[in-house]
């Protein structure tokens, strides 16, 4: 009777789950209906720039035997399903974590991978996302046609700067200088506009002039970094120009002082000093040459002359020479003794007159203006030569260390500029050879250019003057 109630106890411990397992298997069938794979989020769209990585994340919920594929869609190319890629292209892969998570990953991205791509799980009927995959590219400047970035041009032509750039978004072209200058840009009217920064692939200069010389820089940009930007290096030639601040030097024995060059040219100029007739000066003991550039164009030449003595008197020339001509400027060194100082401010000078009236009036002196005052003071010069290198014509100012100058340029408009009339001249001439110039002084104010003036003034009173000399 044991035996048959254990033999019972086994039966019965297989027949449960024999008659629950047609019940799993509906409760599964239930459960699979009932759970299908669905997404879990939408597909992100992506901006990636060019050269970088994309990575397109599908999330998936309840995959369970179903997979995961990558097409895209506007050439219908499958990339890849689950786990394998189909594509020929190696720099597409694919990667999941768990059963959730699926990556489509497109290395080094190019301008063709730009476009829709779909996530599809294939279920019945297909479940399907998109995402649109952006490709940026940074700004690039494209090269010139000449393979150059360097302008070479005379002064006074008109030049065109072009600055060309590609990208996506499209790029925005802005122009500064480098050295931090205005950018001029004239009109065919004439009229001057200056910018901090100019907008535009194309940067037009007219009538450009050596202080439009420089370094130009174009920058490209549209958000998306790196910002190119390229240096066009424009330069103007022309011929030598030296402006001598002082052209006549008054010394005296034992003093130091120092004669002044300012030089503009381009190609830069080969500078230096010649004494008297073509004697070359070198620095030493003696005599110091010393040069100083102010920019790309100008310099300052100065020659210092120590301990001054009786046969450094002369004439010295800065010469300046470049491939397009040759220029000197002229300055002679007196002793201070042989100049009468007294006589040099009887009147101011005509030049300086007319000098002092534009400042009054707001003129612009420009750079033009310059350099014809600089030629007629030449001129002026080769006349003062041609008359036994008499120079009287000009101020006598006192330098620091006991020099006197006489200034034909000076460099402020607050200095007065004086010259003696040519009768005070001839005067002091003759008096100072023969000994009778305290005789010949007080006659002086009757033959000057004043008393002549005050004598016509009284001419149109004589009419009114005649009627009363019968009375006397």
């Amino acid at each position: 009777m044991l035996a048959n109630k254990t033999n019972w106890r086994a039966s019965n411990s297989w027949t449960l789950p024999i008659t629950l397992l047609p019940w799993l298997f509906i409760s599964m069938a239930v459960t699979d209906s009932r759970y299908l794979p669905e997404f879990e989020r939408p597909l992100p769209n992506q901006t990636v720039t060019l050269g970088a990585e994309a990575v397109l994340s599908c999330h998936v919920a309840h995959l369970g035997g179903y997979k995961v594929g990558w097409i895209k869609s506007d050439s219908k190319a499958i990339q890849a399903i689950h786990t394998h890629v189909i594509t020929h292209n190696t720099r597409i892969s694919v990667r999941h974590f768990g059963h959730s998570v699926w990556q489509l990953v497109i290395a080094d991205v190019q301008r063709e991978d730009e476009g829709l791509f779909m996530c599809q799980i294939n279920t019945d009927p297909m479940k399907s996302q998109v995402a649109y995959l952006r490709v940026v590219v940074p700004p690039e400047i494209e090269p010139t046609d000449s393979g150059t970035n360097d302008v070479m041009t005379s002064e006074g032509s008109s030049i065109k700067l072009g600055c060309k750039a590609k990208g996506d978004p499209a790029p925005t072209v802005r122009w500064h200088r480098e050295d931090g200058e205005d950018i001029t840009m004239r009109t065919v009217n004439g009229e001057r506009l200056r910018f901090a920064t100019y907008e535009g692939e194309t940067l037009s200069l007219i009538r450009i002039s050596r202080l439009d010389m420089g370094v130009y820089v174009c920058t490209a940009s549209n958000g998306i970094p790196p910002a190119a930007s390229r240096r066009i290096a424009v330069n103007i030639n022309f011929n030598p120009v030296i402006n001598v601040p002082n052209q006549l030097i008054w010394s005296t024995q034992g003093n130091n002082f120092t004669m002044e060059c300012n030089v503009e040219a381009f190609p830069r100029s080969v500078n230096y000093w010649i004494r008297g007739d073509g004697e070359l000066i070198i620095s030493g003991s003696k005599f110091g040459v010393s040069e100083v550039r102010d920019s790309i164009f100008a310099s300052r030449m100065a020659l210092t002359v120590h301990s001054f003595e009786k046969s450094d008197i002369g004439k010295y020339r800065c010469i300046a020479k470049n491939s397009l001509g040759e220029v000197e400027g002229r300055i002679h060194v007196y002793e201070s003794n042989s100049w009468p100082a007294a006589r040099a401010t009887t009147r101011r000078s005509i030049d300086y007159s007319e000098d002092l009236e534009e400042a009054n009036n707001g003129l612009d002196h420009h750079h033009q203006h310059r350099q014809q005052h600089q030629q007629r003071r030449q001129q002026q010069d080769h006349e003062v030569d041609e008359r036994n290198d008499v120079e009287d014509e000009d101020e006598i100012h006192q330098q620091g260390d006991g020099s006197l100058i006489l200034s034909m340029a000076p460099p402020g408009r607050d200095t007065l500029h004086y010259q003696l009339t040519t009768t005070e001249r001839s005067l002091w001439r003759s008096g100072s050879r023969s000994g009778s110039s305290a005789l010949a002084s007080p006659w002086l104010p009757l033959f000057s250019s004043a008393a002549f003036t005050s004598l016509l003034c009284l001419v149109p009173s004589f009419p009114r003057f005649i009627p009363f000399c019968r009375y006397i």
